[in-house]
């Protein structure tokens, strides 16, 4: 448990919440044990995103859940039992019956924060193998609470920008806009995030002619709604990058029809 004038300390300078902070320990607390006890997992999201690749930017904002893939040659029902056999395995945490939800196996893992209030960490392991460019074994660390580094499975900044382009497409919430923002900021390479964003558009079965227009129609949209956008996202970025969130998605906008270099369409040519 993290030292609590260290913690308010954190809450003061970063102004992210205590809660907030306490439990970023406790996600480095359990992948520091989902390794050894899932070999077979790689790390995704806005978890990968943040303790990993924009940290060295140095824009990360908090990230609450524990998204994996969970990469087997066995059949669904034995990577089900695989998953529910090990996952009690993790110490210090009341985990909680699984749930199924689209293929995908959610544990809420619970716990007494350090100022006597109940909490709790969701895990999601997927369960369709999805296609990959690349997969390391990269440090991941919180950049607000540092104790607890890992190394883990990780998948490349293109990997991980390509599945935050189709959750961004589905979904536009704050957290996706922000983590896209910051992505397009780093050194990725353009080829590799578009036959990244093929595999994806392939697996999730959208349209790659249409899908440019209609994500960039869709932020347009979302920068009307900016005001409730940024209501919702706030708490989890610190203080000092809480942006203007209707500048920012038309920022967002001018960046991604930067990237796509004049295209109509973001994926590769054939």
């Amino acid at each position: 448990m993290a030292d609590i004038e260290i913690l308010r300390y954190l809450a003061s300078k970063t102004g992210l919440g205590l809660k907030y902070l306490s439990k970023d320990e406790r996600i480095s607390i359990i992948l520091e044990q989902l390794r050894d006890i899932f070999p077979e997992v790689i790390l995704k999201g806005g978890t990968a995103l943040n303790r990993v690749y924009l940290a060295k930017l140095g824009v990360s904002r908090f990230s609450e859940d524990v998204d994996l893939d969970f990469v087997s040659s066995n059949g669904l029902n034995e990577k089900i039992s695989t998953i529910k056999e090990r996952i009690w395995e993790i110490k210090d945490f009341d985990i909680e019956s699984p749930r199924i939800l689209h293929r995908t196996l959610r544990f809420d893992c619970h716990y007494i924060n350090e100022f006597g209030e109940k909490d709790r960490i969701r895990i999601e392991f997927y369960l369709t193998r999805t296609e990959f460019l690349k997969v390391e074994d990269t440090l991941v660390k919180s950049p607000f609470v540092e104790t607890h580094p890992t190394i883990f499975r990780v998948y490349s900044l293109e990997d991980l920008m390509a599945r935050k382009f189709i959750a961004l497409y589905n979904r536009m919430e704050g957290k996706d806009i922000y983590d896209l923002f910051y992505c397009l900021d780093t050194d990725f390479d353009e080829e590799n995030l578009l036959k990244a964003l093929k595999l994806m558009l392939d697996f999730y079965k959208v349209n790659q002619a249409s899908f440019l227009k209609e994500l960039l129609q869709r932020l347009n949209n979302a920068g009307k709604n900016s005001y409730y956008i940024g209501n919702s996202t706030n708490h989890f970025i610190p203080r000092g990058m809480r942006p203007n969130w209707k500048v920012f998605i038309d920022t967002l906008i001018f960046k991604i029809e930067g990237a796509s270099g004049g295209r109509k369409s973001i994926t590769p040519e054939e």
